[in-house]
């Protein structure tokens, strides 16, 4: 099989095999888009869910705050009583509606607890505020600045409009949160939580692993301000390094606290996937079982060429020697035959037709031998010392009777009379071809122009006829072997269709080309040989 022909054969099967696995491999990774989209929504609907239930602590906690903040009694013991009985508040303040500072309480004692929740709020109050904050990255008051101010500006709680909100600070490495709200005197009162208890209610408050195959897909993190897993549930055991599927910052007052969702990403491959990786799997096999049976047959049939190739070859090789002695015996006949047989005479005209005859089944022959040896790569240039004009006339007179007896007269324009190095035998072939179709095909103009130039180290030959031509939509398909222009002028006319695309395969090893001119009326072929000079004029 030819190189150019393994090719395509292999193109025809790979690039549809290559273009359904694509096609496969987009649909996959579309489909892997379209889950992870997917599950990545449920996950952070999930959180978010999650997520709700601390607001839902915090919303509990408000309440309970509030409802306990309407029976205050505003004495120092009493408030110190009141903070003992209450889990969830480790400390508490409450400021006048004049700003005075009523608890703890100022320029009286205040117990250790107390001393420590004014060292860890020293931020807040107003006596602090030309020192500003006791540890850095703390906020401060600014100078002027009301505790009421400070609670309410962004970033500290809800806003300036609202007249209730929470206030998260770190001291140390401990986060600290105070629900602080103003009540109807103007009073403002805050609650700050015991961490313990407060983290103790948020986690009773979250879900816990349970049971089921759904519990063991996931692990559900609680990460809180300084990194730390405060709490996680699920049975997914992430492995090292793992990184989450997907998370989300929970809601102030516990923005620095994050939600980290773990589990497997979705296959790519569901039932759809696998679906169309059966069928593309099945196409790409038909396509390949194609593609052997092609080459198979591809390869069958080049065998088979090849043996029909053989055997004509064979059978011309074995004509030649008879049709040679045909030939030659007509010859000796025409010459014995005596001066008074008339020209016209039975026996002269019947040894014209047999060396006629002989002469076209020879030149015949010799095509069939050349495109053998073609196909073979065996084809191969002799050059000789000679002239284009010697071998033009040579060939001209052996086709003057067939042409004088179709009606065409020859003409030679020679100008190619130069000793020059030129393989006779492939020329005379090419000019037979040329010839040989003005007599079949262009019989009906008359005459036959045969024109000869030199030029450096080239030689070109014009054969043209006067006949019907050869039309524009066909001029590109007349050196394709085997094939042959249809038309009421030329199928009664025999011949195989590759006399002329051995002539330009044979002109082309002479180092030059064959080509078909445009001419009005009939058809002109070019012929450039490579012929350098022999060296010797005489």
């Amino acid at each position: 099989m030819k190189p150019k022909t393994l090719a395509a054969l292999i193109l025809i099967v790979l690039i549809p095999i290559l273009v359904s696995g694509w096609l496969a491999l987009r649909v996959l990774f579309d489909e892997q888009e379209l889950l992870g989209h997917q599950m990545r929504s449920l996950v952070l609907d999930r959180l978010h869910t999650v997520d709700g239930r601390v607001q839902d602590q915090f919303r509990r906690l408000e309440s309970d705050f509030l409802a306990a903040g309407d029976k205050l009694p505003m004495e120092t013991g009493l408030l110190r009583a009141f903070v003992r009985q209450q889990p969830d508040v480790r400390q508490l303040f409450v400021f006048g509606s004049d700003g005075a500072r009523l608890f703890p309480p100022e320029g009286e004692p205040v117990t250790e607890k107390e001393n420590r929740f004014l060292e860890r709020t020293v931020h807040l109050w107003p006596e602090n505020a030309a020192r500003g904050s006791r540890h850095p990255g703390e906020p401060g008051l600014a100078a002027g600045e009301g505790i009421t101010s400070a609670l309410t500006r962004p970033g500290a709680g809800e806003g300036p409009a609202e007249r209730r909100g929470w206030y998260t600070w770190f001291s140390g490495v401990e986060q600290n949160h105070i629900f602080w709200w103003q009540d109807e005197t103007g009073r403002l009162i805050g609650l700050e939580l015991e961490p313990m208890r407060f983290l103790s209610g948020l986690i009773a408050a979250l879900p816990d692993t349970g049971t089921g195959e759904d519990a063991l897909a996931y692990r559900i993190r609680l990460i809180d301000s300084r990194g730390a897993v405060a709490y996680q549930w699920g049975g997914r055991e992430p492995a090292e390094g793992e990184a989450a599927l997907a998370g989300i910052f929970l809601s102030h007052p516990l923005e620095s606290w994050k939600l980290d969702y773990y589990g497997a990403a979705p296959s790519a491959i569901g039932a759809g996937g696998w679906g169309l990786g059966l069928f593309l799997l099945a196409a790409g096999a038909a396509l390949l079982g194609l593609g052997r049976f092609l080459y198979l047959e591809h390869t069958r049939e080049v065998r088979l060429a090849g043996q029909r190739v053989n055997f004509v070859n064979q059978v011309s090789h074995e004509l030649k020697t008879p049709l040679t002695n045909i030939r030659l015996y007509a010859e000796l006949l025409e010459d014995a035959l005596p001066e008074s047989v008339e020209e016209g005479g039975k026996p002269r005209r019947y040894s014209n037709i047999i060396a006629a005859e002989s002469q076209r089944l020879s030149r015949l022959i010799g095509n069939v031998l050349t495109f053998a040896r073609q196909e073979k790569g065996k084809l191969a240039l002799k050059p000789k010392a000679g002239r284009v004009d010697d071998i033009i006339k040579k060939t001209l007179a052996a086709f003057r009777p067939s042409l004088a007896a179709r009606g065409v007269q020859a003409w030679l324009d020679a100008g190619a009379g130069a000793r020059v190095m030129v393989d006779p035998d492939v020329l005379e072939q090419i000019l037979n071809n040329l010839f040989n179709n003005t007599e079949k095909y262009a019989a009906s103009g008359g005459r036959l122009d045969v024109q000869t130039r030199q030029a450096g180290e080239f030689t070109t030959i014009v054969v043209r006829d006067h006949g019907p031509g050869i039309p524009k939509s066909e001029a590109g398909r007349v050196f394709t072997p085997f094939y042959r222009i249809s038309s009421r002028l030329t199928d009664q006319a025999t011949g195989t269709g590759i006399g002329l695309g051995i002539a330009r395969q044979l002109a082309r090893l002479h180092g030059g080309d064959l080509t078909l001119k445009d001419a009005r009326p009939g058809a002109s072929f070019e012929v450039r040989l490579h012929t350098p000079a022999a060296g010797d004029n005489s």
